[in-house]
């Protein structure tokens, strides 16, 4: 796992910020975010994921995600803050709610998930459309999931699992989102009164990343601003 970790000049860190990246993503892709943090006086670490960036591996899912994940919190922790955009928010959903057989569950104080699913269960059955599967194909693709995972994909519903984590959260997406439609934020927002919700305009699923008013808005609310 290549990780990198950056510290706040002047200030003695007493809080760590972790930063998760997304499908296709690298830790520099949630780089806007580092600034803003270390103004607020945190340590900031961003890791990359399995097969993506400078970590090696040539495959990425949801238990790999969950191990990596709580590798470097074991490296870096304790954790007062989770910031993810898009598949590393699932990622981190699973390792908090402890969603993953073998894999004790990652604490954390304040979760930022930005653009991120809600459904597993409708990004698998969206993509076996795609790509044709009939019924029986859908089955044995979701039989897989449940091998590799150790559990049914529906256990990695992310507004039950954030329901059951029940910490503070900031959940922040735009309502022009093409890859993972506003309805997902709709979704986690429902979890309960602990989660809040901020819809930007016009800049989509990846955008959203370089949007300097998203990533204050996120420091603020890892600094219990929001």
């Amino acid at each position: 796992m290549q990780a990198y970790v950056f510290e706040p000049e002047m200030v003695v860190p007493t809080r760590t910020a972790l930063l998760v990246h997304g499908w296709t993503g690298e830790a520099a892709s949630m780089s806007a975010f580092v600034e803003p943090l270390l103004a607020e006086g945190f340590r900031v670490v961003a890791f990359d994921l399995p097969g993506h960036g400078a970590s090696t591996g040539r495959e990425l899912n949801i238990p790999l995600g969950v191990a990596s994940l709580a590798a470097v919190a074991r490296v870096f922790g304790p954790l007062h803050a989770i910031v993810t955009h898009s598949f590393g928010g699932a990622i981190a959903l699973a390792a908090l709610a402890g969603s993953v057989r073998g894999q004790p569950p990652v604490s954390t104080e304040r979760l930022v998930l930005i653009a991120a699913p809600s459904s597993i269960t409708e990004i698998t059955r969206q993509f076996g459309a795609t790509i044709g599967l009939g019924r029986r194909g859908q089955a044995a693709l979701e039989r897989r999931i449940h091998v590799v995972a150790g559990n049914p994909v529906e256990i990695f519903e992310g507004a039950l699992q954030l329901e059951a984590i029940g910490l503070p959260t900031l959940v922040i997406h735009d309502r022009q989102d093409r890859e993972l439609g506003f309805h997902h934020a709709q979704a986690l927002a429902e979890a309960g009164k602990f989660v809040t919700l901020e819809a930007t305009e016009g800049l989509g699923h990846r955008r959203i990343l370089k949007a300097r008013p998203v990533a204050e808005s996120a420091a603020r609310f890892v600094a219990g601003e929001g």
